[in-house]
């Protein structure tokens, strides 16, 4: 069976969101303040690394726009950073 292209890049963003989720989440709840607002910068830079890197993975094949696609990547970001402060 041939899967189309829209299908698969749409799979992969959301096998790229569900990987990135882990990668942000991970703080010390006693860490210090100074620590604490370090690892926040550094979930800050792998929050818009894990954007960049999805809105790399566009292409003319897919059934989005450059700018439909990159709203995507946002959106599916921001979701979920908010399920991770639950």
């Amino acid at each position: 069976m041939v899967q189309a292209p829209h299908l698969s890049a749409v799979s992969m963003l959301f096998m790229f969101a569900l990987s990135t989720g882990a990668a942000l989440s991970q703080t010390t709840p006693g860490a210090p303040a100074s620590a604490a607002a370090s690892v926040e910068a550094r979930n800050e830079k792998a929050y818009a690394a894990a954007i960049a890197d999805c809105e790399g993975m566009w292409d003319r094949g897919t059934h989005m726009s450059r700018k439909e696609w990159s709203r995507t990547c946002r959106r599916v970001q921001a979701r979920l950073k908010q399920m991770e402060l639950r």
